[in-house]
């Protein structure tokens, strides 16, 4: 928020600049059914030209009080500035800028990357073991409780859909096969992956950002201890140890919910069932999704920790960070998801 209206006083507040130009002119606009006596500048942290711009179009009629001298002058500048046409959109050019702006962001994320891990091994001494048991409760036993409702549902659903197709063929102990491979080589680690980048993805934005807006990160930077070290590392090998555990408890658990349909629908006693799960299971399909595991882990960290790096020193920023994170994370296992695929098929595994 950039203005606010108290005791029939408009107070301007924070940064007036071209980045914020647009949200500023909207809150201008939905001024117009509102009265006040004069306008009180003495939150202003920041003018610049477009902000004196949007001043002198909006207010230019209303007293302005307590404003500093060097926004005096601007004000007076910015008068001259004739009205600004408007904006002509050409899709091209927006696919272009659209496209660098990808691209530059995608570079900034490399680049953190190799800072994060060049800071980490430089600066390990940092790292204290409260940190890594506090992001080990968070990340992963605060998770284990949506994981195993949803796991065992999965396996229940796969199990009841496909139970009537098969046994229409009179093959009702495929259904051990149908299971057991889809959910440790894909569905497991994909629920497990879009679980904690929407949980941790985005707590990890939450709390770095907030501790950016209230210059934690800065303070601890001034006593010359890494953030990196101290608090995005635990995070990592967290996610890293933990993913793969918490992929095999899924598989059990979607496992163990479509052995109960099939003894129920199908008439496959559990230790039948168990007994071609241990002919169908190989440990090469156990190993193909569990080895996801620490790569998510890693995908969904960094994306998480450095959407939180990122947040500008205003609260509504942590929101869109935070929204940003957890899309990009869920966007991130699914394309590595497929890229394992396609390795997969290509050796043959």
């Amino acid at each position: 928020m950039f203005l606010y209206i108290e005791n029939n006083v408009l107070y301007l507040k924070g940064y007036w600049t071209v980045e914020n130009f647009k949200d500023i002119k909207k809150q201008l606009t939905d001024l117009k059914n509102n009265s006040f006596d004069y306008v009180d500048a003495s939150q202003l942290e920041k003018l610049d030209f477009y902000g004196g711009y949007l001043i002198n179009q909006y207010l230019k009629d209303f007293d302005i009080k307590n404003i500093q001298d060097k926004n005096i002058e601007i004000l007076k500048l910015s008068k001259d500035i004739p009205n600004l046409p408007p904006k002509k959109s050409n899709i091209f050019l927006e696919l272009i800028e659209g496209f660098y702006q990808k691209l530059t962001d995608y570079v900034a994320f490399v680049s953190f990357t190799g800072e994060v891990l060049i800071n980490s091994l430089r600066r390990v001494k940092d790292l204290e073991a409260r940190n890594l048991f506090k992001e080990l409760e968070e990340t992963a036993l605060k998770s284990l409780g949506i994981i195993t409702v949803l796991s065992f549902l999965i396996g229940v659903v796969i199990a009841y859909q496909s139970s009537a197709m098969l046994a229409t063929f009179g093959a009702n102990i495929f259904i051990v096969d149908l299971v057991s491979i889809s959910l440790a080589r894909e569905l497991s680690p994909l629920i497990v992956g879009i679980i904690v980048a929407g949980r941790s993805a985005s707590s990890f934005t939450a709390e770095i950002g907030l501790m950016k807006v209230s210059e934690e990160i800065d303070f601890l930077k001034t006593l010359g201890i890494s953030p990196y070290s101290t608090i995005v590392l635990p995070k990592l090998l967290t996610l890293i140890v933990w993913l793969p555990i918490l992929i095999t408890y899924s598989t059990i658990l979607g496992i163990l919910g479509a052995m109960i349909v099939s003894d129920i629908t199908l008439g496959i006693p559990p230790n039948q069932f168990f007994q071609r799960l241990a002919e169908t299971l190989s440990f090469d399909h156990y190993l193909a999704g569990v080895v996801k595991g620490p790569v998510f882990g890693i995908a969904i960290g960094l994306i998480g920790v450095y959407e939180g790096f990122k947040v500008q020193q205003k609260a509504e920023s942590i929101g869109f960070s935070v929204t940003k994170s957890v899309v990009r994370g869920i966007f991130a296992i699914i394309l590595i998801d497929a890229i394992f695929s396609v390795i997969y098929r290509w050796l043959d595994i």
